[in-house]
């Protein structure tokens, strides 16, 4: 069994803090231990057995064919996207399986499904993750490259993007206006 490298290591320790300070404030989210109490929300593996040769997609054709599967799949329509294939299948499984997870009596909460899926995506690859869903919205967003995805799934349209966190250097000069 291989060891996990220190980015994984990291992304599982952000994980498991992230879960710990959700159960404090009573935020139910997919992460890897549920509050104790609550109902365990199953998402679809991603970790795929050892690939052999033949298994992997080699040329971007099977890799795009093999989302549009997926997306089929999990009934997802893809508006646009500039993420990785992966990072796009996770943001898929994890939007459905959240929509799965509402009880049938009550409708998903537009701003949860927002909260749960940017929470993910923190946890896994860093913050400064934003996401929007609605029904109808318009937007006009800058986000950092590789780090854009904008799909639809049953009524509702999710917009998932990341942007660069800089730190402040020194505090913006304020000018005093004339009265």
């Amino acid at each position: 069994m291989e060891r996990p490298s220190e980015a994984e290591k990291a992304r599982t320790t952000r994980r498991v803090a992230l879960a710990a300070k959700n159960k404090r404030e009573g935020v139910l989210c997919l992460y890897p231990h549920p509050p104790t109490g609550h109902k365990s929300l199953a998402l679809p593996p991603l970790q795929h057995p050892k690939p052999t040769r033949s298994s992997v997609p080699s040329r971007p054709g099977e890799v795009k064919l093999a989302l549009a599967a997926v997306a089929v799949d999990l009934n997802v329509r893809l508006r646009l996207a500039d993420m990785p294939p992966t990072m796009q299948e996770l943001a898929f499984r994890h939007t459905r399986s959240l929509l799965d997870s509402s009880p049938n009596t009550k409708k998903p909460s537009p701003t949860h499904l927002a909260m749960c899926l940017k929470k993910e995506f923190d946890a896994i690859y860093g913050p400064a993750w934003h996401c929007i869903v609605g029904k109808s919205f318009g937007s006009f967003v800058t986000h950092s490259t590789g780090g854009f995805v904008y799909f639809s799934i049953d009524k509702f349209s999710f917009l998932l993007f990341k942007t660069v966190v800089r730190p402040v250097k020194s505090p913006p000069l304020l000018l005093k206006l004339n009265k």
